[in-house]
Order: structure tokens, then sequence, then C-alpha cells
């Protein structure tokens, strides 16, 4: 039977339904995320994403519930306390994002939602306020930018250190206009959001730091095979249980996309396939693994070309930094 989000929203009620009855700490459930949007899909696949707030402490902040092959609920369960004082959830870029960007409620106590939705969006979108979250995301990518140098000193997972701080830098652009993105859609909504900001080339920028000088269109079946294989056997692997993200269930959630994506937005397959595999290699050893190398240096993004790529990643951050000044300019805010 095919799904539809309809069906999806339907037994997302009833899941809720069934958990309120017999965990009685909960105060509220709301959805965020892609479900939110017309057409949740991508290649057959979604996830549901709830937040479900709690009035006692939290054991596991994140679960993943299977419904059906192609679509999970991701569910982030926060303790009410989190929300409180409300000037420090609008300096969050995602818990205040999740309450401020039009989610739905699906379950409520009284109040409580519209009392902290009130709250928090009363001065989430004041432009002393978004520059601060963007900021967060700037700094991170500087950090992560700097500690380069120490993994190839002293070892530790260059790829993954180099996605994140492409991550931080496009994220810190993107919630100068929005909400932060997420590994399935982001390299596809960047566009826009450098277009609204009048600045197209950042997409460019962004585009270049994910692809080498060869063509690696042509070498699909050869990565696509051997990165999949891994997905699955991690999915699979009790070793998996620090990183549910990547659980078996959710496993069409991401194979699904970089078939999708490969031959009608290169760069969005590439970047899931490499967010993936070298989260993947912090837990599996995979220093000496001929396909997972063969695809990080095709993309230029292995310890081997770190000073090539040095140049380009810094020169995007001082990019970064510049259309933040810009923006702080035409807001007239007068930073401390």
């Amino acid at each position: 039977m095919r799904i539809t989000k309809e069906r999806l929203l339907t037994l997302t009620q009833t899941y809720i339904n069934k958990l309120i009855r017999s965990d009685h700490s909960v105060v509220c459930v709301y959805l965020v995320g892609s479900m939110l949007e017309e057409d949740p899909f991508i290649n057959g696949t979604t996830d549901v994403d709830l937040v479900i707030v709690h009035n006692l402490p939290v054991s596991a902040p994140r679960e993943i519930v299977t419904i059906t092959p192609e679509a999970t609920l991701d569910i982030h369960h926060i303790e009410q306390n989190t929300y409180s004082p409300p000037r420090k959830i609008r300096k969050d870029p995602w818990v205040g994002s999740s309450l401020c960007f039009d989610p739905i409620v699906l379950y409520g106590t009284g109040h409580w939602f519209e009392f902290a939705q009130a709250s928090v969006e009363a001065g989430f979108f004041q432009p002393e306020a978004v520059i601060y979250r963007s900021h967060l995301f700037s700094k991170a990518a500087r950090e992560k930018f700097n500690s380069l140098s120490k993994t190839l000193q002293y070892g530790g997972n260059y790829p993954a250190t180099y996605l994140k701080t492409v991550e931080n830098a496009a994220n810190a652009v993107a919630t100068l206009v929005g909400k932060p993105l997420t590994d399935r859609t982001m390299l596809k909504q960047f566009k826009t959001i450098a277009d609204d900001l009048d600045e197209p080339e950042l997409m460019a920028d962004l585009h270049a730091l994910l692809l080498g000088n060869r063509d690696i269109s042509p070498y699909y079946e050869y990565f696509f095979n051997a990165w999949k294989y891994y997905v699955e056997f991690f999915g699979n692997n009790p070793v998996n249980s620090s990183m549910i993200k990547l659980n078996a269930s959710r496993l069409l959630y991401y194979i699904r996309p970089v078939e999708w994506y490969w031959n009608e937005h290169l760069t969005s397959s590439i970047w899931l396939m490499a967010k993936t595999w070298s989260s993947i290699a912090n837990f599996i050893q995979l220093d000496d693994n001929e396909y997972y190398n063969s695809f990080l240096n095709m993309l230029e993004i292995s310890p081997h070309f770190y000073y090539q790529r040095h140049n380009q990643l810094e020169a995007l951050l001082e990019k970064v930094e510049d259309v933040q000044e810009k923006w702080v300019r035409e807001k007239g805010i007068i930073e401390p």
C-alpha cells in the first residue's frame, strides 16, 4: 500500500494516543520538520519529527520508532524545564526553531504550548537574537576548521570534521533567514537561502568544497554499492546503539534519497553519503578501506588534500562572516 502524508499522520496520532495512556509525564507533543511541508517525501521516504515534552527528567533524549520501512518517528524527548527561561530558548537555534516555525500541536495539557511558544516567539525573530544564533554556527565552524590540522597531527576523523565545518558554515547563513538545515535537504535548500540574501555565489562555494576535479558521477555503482554495504552493516550492528539515527529501521531514509539525488542533485547525494560514511568511520575502522578512501580522494576531502582545501574553507568562512556583518548593518544592529 502506498504510504501518504495523511496515513502517516494517522499512524502518528495512534502512537501518541497509546503513549499518553501509559506515560503520564507527557505535557505536550508537537510536530516539526518535513511533515510540515506539502510533500515531505524524497523518493518515497520520510520521517515524522516529533518533540515530546515531559514534566519529569528524560532518560533518552532521542528515540526512533518504526512506522513502515519507508518512514519512522524521529522523537526528541525534552524536559519541560528546558524551555525556561524563554530568553535562553530564543538563543537556541534548534529548540527555539522547533517552537517558532509553525509546528503543529498533536497533544497538549492545559495551555503549556501556547504559553511557551508566545514567551519564546516574543523575541525570537528580533535581529539581535537572529545574529546570536547565526554566530553560534559560524563560531562552531571556525572551531572545527581550526581543529582540522590537529586531526592530522594527533589523529581523528578528518573527513567528519571537514564536513561539520561546511555544515556549520551553511547553517550560519541559513539561520539569518530561517531555521537550521538538515542533511537530506541541506544542499537543495541552501540555494534559495543564498538567493534570499543576495549572495548566490555562496551556493557555488559550497558545491566546490564537496566536489573534486574528477567527475564522480560515472562511478555511481562502485561507490553506492560499497556505501550501502557499510550503512546496512552498521545499521544492523549492536555497536550502533550510540548513534540511533543510522539504525536498521532508518536505512531506506538514507538509501532512497542517495539513489534519487545522484541524477537529480548530485551534491545532495554526495553529502548524504559522505556524512553517513564518515560517521560510521567513528565506530568501524575504515582507514585502509579501498572504497571509503577512494570516495574521499575522488571528492578531495581526505587528509591528503588538507593544504589544497585549507584556503577554500577559510575563504568560505570569511565570506560567511562578511555576510553576517552586512546583515547586521542592514538591520541597524549595534553589536557589543
